[in-house]
Parts: structure tokens; C-alpha cells; sequence
């Protein structure tokens, strides 16, 4: 009810809406406007984490933020992007001085890319580009992306760029690797093809050949394991002479003797001695030294030096004493070709061959760049 003074007292009369319905609209306005200002207050607050969000997964990610200006021709960059750069203070730069920053060839694709973006061509795959850092640290390899934004109507494009220095360095790396295992695997084949054919011809039966030849590839791999022990660097001669004498050592044990000293010597001279070693081996067990029972083999390397001096020549000597007499084989086969021949042209070096009535003497000069330095060790 509703309150009214007429002069003549004071009366009542009904109000157009009840009481409790009025109540109602006001807590429903109330409700309306407390609603319109929380979510302002969300869009304010949400507005504010997607930023910081950003900021955060660009910082995380190492991506930083540049754009292009073509009414003016500049680079504008973010902290990320001159940590990038190496732009240390610096925020912008001419399109003159981030092409500067690139090869010839690289600059060009880096201009078609903005041609790209500036006609609305987003880019799907990364741009990878090296560039030299403006405050002449090492080259850095980017990932860059660009768009065009629509509202500047092609005046300004926008981009990000991520250093992916170590992926291109892990691939390259991967690629001279791949490089390398062709390359030792097409000799290696050589090899093998070569000792095939040989073996062939010195072989008179079937199993003749079987023997021979898997001995010679039993050498071979024994020679690439020492190897792949010291990935591939070189290998140890006491090892490598070990190796290959180990047959005769443990069948004769004190009837052979390896001396020498502590030497690496590089991959392909340690492949071709112990070519050499093998065969030299098999021929002392089989008709040589170790043949009887008396007989020895001495095997000693030393450094030797030049008339001036200075070391000169890796000098590996064979011996074999109190076998029985040998004599020079009719015909050259496939281990008197590598003793004598394959491995001292291979290593650049001098090799020997006597049939002294005392036992087989073979001896082998090689460069001294055939060793590794300490370095490589």
C-alpha cells in the first residue's frame, strides 16, 4: 500500500505492484550488474594472464619476436630477439643491416620470404638462415616464421625466430658421419673383393678356399674392432701385434716376443699392418718358424731417424729363427703381394722381404705422419 495526503487526512491506496515483486527486479538488477562487473574484471584479468602467459612460453621456449616496417624499411626486435642478434641495447635496425647479418644466398631467400609475407603467404615450415651476431660472436642458426598483419595492409610484417644452432650442428655432425661410414665401407668392400679374388686363385679346393679366406676376414674384422674400440681415431700397435699374434702366443707362448715402443699409429695404417700381421702369422704356424719345433718369432718397432737427426720413419721388423730352410714361393699369392707390395704403397712406405736360410725376415717403413700426435690420442 501506498501512502497519500489529500488535506483531510491521511489514506491509503493500492500500489500498482506488490511489494515482494519490486524486491525481486531490485535483487535482480543488483545480480545483472554485479555480473557485467565481474566479468569486465575476468576479461580485464584474463587479458592480463594471456600476456604473462606469452611472455612466459616465448622466454621458455629461447623464441624471440621481430617485425618488419615497409614504409621504413626497419627491424623492430624484442629483448629475446637482440639476445638473439647480439643487438646488446639496440632495438632496431635497417633492412640494409639484417641483410648485412646474412650470406648473399641466404639474404636473397630471406627477402622472397618477406615478398611471401607481405603478400598474405603465412609461412608453414621454418625459414633456417645463419646469421652473423652483430656483436661478432659466433654464427647462429634461426628458425624464422613471418605474417603479414591484415590491418596494416601489408605495411608491417610480423615474425618469431628460435635458434636451432645445436640441431644444425647435431645434423651436420650426422651427415659427416654417414659421409665417413660410406666412405670406409666402399674400401672395406675394395678389401674384401680384392682378397676373394686372390684367395681364389691361391685356393686349389672349395674348403681350401673357406679356410683361407675366413681367416683372412677373421684378421680384418679383428684389426676394425681394435679400431671401433678407440672410435675410429687409430689404435694402439701393442694392441693391434697382440691381437694378431695371439694364435701363435697361445700355442707357443714363449716362442714368440713383441717388442716396442707404446705407439698409435691411425686407422688406415693400423688396417693395413695388421693385413700384414695376419699374414704373416698364418704363414710362420703353417710353414714358417712355428712350423717345427724349435723355431721362433721376434716381432720389434722402433723410431728411426734421418741424417740430420730427426725422427723420420715408423720401422716395423718381422724375424723368425730356427725353422726349418724355406725358400721363395714359385708364384706370388695374395699374402706375399700384401707383405711385399699392398701395404707400403697404401701407408707410402718401404717394405722387404728376405727368405734368409734362418727364417722369414720382413720389414716395413713407414711415414711418421702415420702416427697419432698426443692430441689425438
Amino acid at each position: 500500500m501506498s501512502r497519500w495526503h489529500d488535506g483531510s487526512g491521511i489514506g491509503l491506496i493500492p500500489s500498482p505492484f506488490p511489494r515482494s515483486a519490486m524486491t525481486a527486479r531490485t535483487r535482480e538488477d543488483q545480480i545483472q550488474v554485479a555480473d557485467a562487473n565481474r566479468m569486465s574484471s575476468d576479461q580485464s584479468k584474463t587479458a592480463l594472464n594471456d600476456k604473462e602467459r606469452l611472455e612466459f612460453a616465448l622466454d621458455a621456449t629461447a623464441t624471440g619476436f621481430w617485425s618488419y616496417d615497409r614504409s621504413t624499411d626497419t627491424f623492430d626486435v624484442d629483448r629475446r630477439m637482440q639476445a638473439l642478434l647480439g643487438m646488446t641495447g639496440k632495438a632496431s635496425v635497417t633492412k640494409n643491416e639484417w641483410l648485412e647479418a646474412l650470406s648473399p644466398t641466404d639474404a636473397l631467400v630471406f627477402s622472397a620470404f618477406l615478398n611471401a609475407a607481405s603478400r598474405g603467404e603465412a609461412s608453414s615450415d621454418d625459414l633456417e638462415l645463419r646469421f652473423r651476431r652483430f656483436d661478432m660472436g659466433p654464427e647462429r642458426w634461426l628458425a624464422l616464421r613471418a605474417k603479414s598483419m591484415p590491418e596494416q595492409d601489408g605495411a608491417e610484417i610480423v615474425g618469431t625466430a628460435r635458434d636451432i644452432s645445436d640441431v644444425r650442428l647435431h645434423h651436420e655432425q650426422v651427415h659427416v658421419l654417414m659421409r665417413e661410414v660410406t666412405h670406409r665401407s666402399k674400401n672395406l668392400l675394395a678389401i674384401i673383393q680384392a682378397m676373394a679374388r686372390q684367395t681364389v686363385k691361391d685356393s686349389l679346393t672349395a674348403a681350401d678356399f673357406e679356410r683361407r679366406f675366413s681367416a683372412r676376414l677373421r684378421g680384418l674384422s679383428f684389426s676394425h674392432e681394435i679400431l671401433a674400440a678407440q672410435d675410429w681415431r687409430g689404435a694402439s700397435l701393442i694392441d693391434l701385434a697382440h691381437g694378431h699374434l695371439s694364435a701363435m702366443i697361445e700355442q707357443h707362448g714363449e716362442r714368440v716376443s713383441i717388442t716396442g715402443p707404446a705407439i698409435f699409429i691411425r686407422p688406415e695404417a693400423a688396417q693395413n699392418i695388421g693385413l700384414a700381421l695376419n699374414e704373416l702369422t698364418s704363414n710362420a704356424m703353417r710353414f714358417g718358424a712355428l712350423s717345427g719345433p724349435a723355431g721362433r718369432v721376434a716381432v720389434e718397432w722402433s723410431l728411426e731417424a734421418d741424417q740430420s737427426g730427426e725422427p723420420r720413419w715408423l720401422h716395423v721388423l718381422w724375424n723368425e729363427f730356427g725353422g726349418l730352410a724355406i725358400e721363395p714361393p714359385l708364384r706370388q699369392g695374395f699374402g706375399h703381394k700384401v707383405m711385399e707390395r699392398v701395404v707400403a704403397r697404401a701407408l707410402d712406405g718401404i717394405a722387404n722381404m728376405t727368405f734368409a736360410p734362418t727364417g722369414l725376415q720382413w720389414s716395413l717403413r713407414i711415414p711418421l705422419h702415420h702416427l697419432m700426435i698426443e692430441d689425438d690420442v
